[in-house]
């Protein structure tokens, strides 16, 4: 979870509105809009609504060109509109995602070391790095986007401030949003330069909007230092330009609920320069998912039941939902909403024809009390529609929603594949269910009909009611029947402690239906035939580091997955030093310009033919 600050408006005041954790009351609350007229009122109002909070004592006491570039020599070389390449895997169409890499097809821009690096990149005997960005010691960088000749680079910062007259000091997180004119590729000019109170959560960009959501804990805006109560007046910088929020401008919503944490939305207009933000007081946001009109912010809580002014107990995990309208630039708070259970991560979300469709798990599979959910919601994210108890004692490994269909994969020994209707949003209904070996951590959609599943082969322990993980398993489902959905094709890479970072991160996967390739960075780790039979392996023994790099694949209806070879960028030096966890060797992203594969690490970029995975030709990164 980040942490963040309460954030300053620069054109738009700020909102706050207040999280769910629920007490019992006789009191009346209008539940609408109010605003402070003074600091104190402010703090008054946080001072009681703090109090409400059961764990509040111990909180206090913790206190515009993109078809342009240029050369190594700095003169202009033009893009070949009809050159192909890849963009960054999103999970909605037209929302695009921050990333530590980018491409427009002929420049490469990469986070590394720190570094923003802009790489003339295609074509390959021409390649080179241009220039790099360094954002200094005091930001670290998280990722970037890129829109025609605008770099944006969002990176996470810290500001101090004091209390009672600086007596006592105490900080806060930032986040620093810088955006370059990268109009001349070997000279990149900063354009604009913001730093808002706040740690950065992520980013979305539609068109020439960027959305930018930081969030801060309630108890780093409210200080209590000696019985006396400070709030921590948020602050927004722009081009080193500070500007305070004043209390007029600053709204909360009278409800029964206490504050958990701010949550700030930012939208930058690319196209004006223009910068507008508002802030809400609400739970903690722990999972993101952006759709053409919406943001909608998941947060998971607890129920809490006060037995006596002493003592209370947590009990119902739920996620509160918040939507937030961002139609044409304009940021409106417009609905919230809660189901039982708790959400995996965004894949988990969606909204399709007007309403908001999400997955939850409830309990603890450990426990053996846990099910998992389907809830879908109108516009108001109430209730209309659900499927509640499917699969008791496992939990949620992965889900998808496409269209009038959903998804999912839960896991405890095997690996139950659902597919679910979801064309009556009021009457949602399971189709048909497929158990086999392993489970699915991301689900990719190859077309209509034939999901891409990506996650772990299992062998079910001898003892116990439980599976061992082995190596990669990449599985491609057909489901043109709902009813009876059949695993078509699966490869397995490696044994017992094989990863890749497309398990927990989506865009690391390179996947072109129509190229008919499916590229995933792979660290191999494998377990000796003679070992295996030597010790009668059951299926727990980890296996040795044998390789990092790139698998290639073709992929096809006709013949699933075809092995083509692998790239690593491991042993190109020989005072290289391995690790067994990780190595700034280790390829952690893939793209294609024209039929040229890229392989990037920290250390080097490799080109390889894509046709024959020939090299072409590398480069070193610091």
């Amino acid at each position: 979870m980040k942490g963040n600050g309460l954030i300053v408006l620069i054109i738009i005041c700020a909102i706050f509105v207040s999280a769910f954790i629920t007490f019992p009351s006789g009191e009346a609350y209008t539940y609408g809009l109010k605003t402070f007229s003074s600091y104190e009122e402010m703090v008054d109002f946080l001072k009681s609504n703090f109090n409400k909070f059961p764990s509040s004592e111990y909180y206090a006491e913790k206190l515009s060109i993109m078809n342009a570039g240029v050369d190594a020599a700095g003169t202009y070389i033009a893009r070949d509109s009809n050159i192909d390449f890849s963009r960054t895997n999103v999970q909605v169409e037209g929302v695009d995602e921050p990333d530590i890499v980018k491409t427009d097809g002929t420049y490469i821009y990469l986070v590394a070391n720190q570094k923003i690096y802009i790489i003339r990149a295609y074509p390959p005997e021409n390649a080179s790095i241009l220039s790099k960005i360094y954002m200094g010691e005091d930001v670290h960088v998280e990722n970037i986007f890129i829109n025609e000749n605008n770099l944006i680079i969002f990176g996470n910062s810290y500001r101090t401030f004091s209390i009672q007259n600086e007596s006592f000091w105490s900080g806060v997180p930032t986040t620093v949003i810088k955006i370059y004119d990268v109009t001349n590729k070997s000279s990149p000019q900063i354009a604009k330069e913001i730093e808002m109170d706040g740690a950065y959560f992520d980013a979305r960009m539609l068109e020439n909007y960027v959305y930018v959501i930081s969030q801060e804990y309630y108890y780093s805006i409210y200080y209590i230092l000696d019985g006396n109560v400070t709030v921590n007046v948020p602050e927004i910088k722009i081009n080193n330009e500070t500007t305070k929020v004043p209390p007029s401008c600053i709204y909360y919503m009278d409800m029964p609920y206490s504050p958990d944490s701010m949550v700030n939305v930012m939208v930058i207009n690319l196209s004006s320069g223009n910068v507008t933000q508002k802030s809400f007081l609400i739970g903690n946001a722990q999972t993101l998912y952006v759709s053409q009109n919406n943001i909608f912010l998941a947060s998971r809580e607890y129920d809490v039941h006060i037995l006596t002014e002493a003592s209370s107990y947590y009990d119902r995990e739920k996620t509160i939902i918040y939507r937030i309208s961002i139609k044409n630039g304009k940021i409106s708070y417009e609905a919230q909403g809660e189901v039982p259970g708790y959400v995996l991560n965004q894949f988990s979300m969606d909204e399709y024809n007007g309403f908001f469709r999400i997955a939850t798990t409830v309990g603890n599979i450990w426990s053996g009390n846990s099910s998992n959910n389907i809830y879908i919601l109108n516009e108001n994210l109430s209730i209309v529609g659900k499927i509640e108890n499917i699969a008791p004692g496992e939990r949620i490994y992965s889900a998808r929603f496409m269209g009038n269909r959903a998804y999912l994969v839960t896991f405890k020994k095997v690996d139950p594949f659902f597919t679910i209707d979801l064309s009556d949003p009021y009457n949602p209904k399971i189709l048909g269910r497929l158990k086999i070996p392993g489970y699915s951590d991301y689900l990719h959609p190859y077309d209509e009909d034939h999901i891409i599943g990506i996650g772990k082969e299992t062998v079910e322990a001898m003892e116990g009611d439980f599976a061992w993980y082995q190596g990669i398993k990449i599985a491609l489902f057909n489901v043109s029947n709902p009813e009876e959905p059949v695993e078509m094709s699966k490869v397995v890479i490696g044994d017992r402690g094989t990863d890749s970072p497309v398990l927990h991160d989506h865009k690391a996967l390179l996947f072109d239906r129509e190229k008919g390739i499916f590229i995933i960075p792979v660290a191999v780790y494998e377990i000796d035939d003679e070992i295996k039979a030597r010790q009668n392996y059951t299926g727990n023994m980890y296996g040795e580091f044998t390789f990092q790099g790139a698998y290639v694949y073709k992929i096809s209806l006709e013949n699933g997955f075809e092995y083509k070879g692998r790239i690593t960028h491991m042993g190109n030096e020989s005072n290289e030093t391995y690790y067994y966890w990780y190595s700034p060797y280790f390829i952690n992203r893939c793209l294609y310009i024209d039929n040229v594969l890229y392989t990037i690490s920290d250390k080097m970029i490799k080109m390889n033919d894509m046709d024959t995975l020939n090299e072409l030709g590398s480069m070193m990164l610091d």
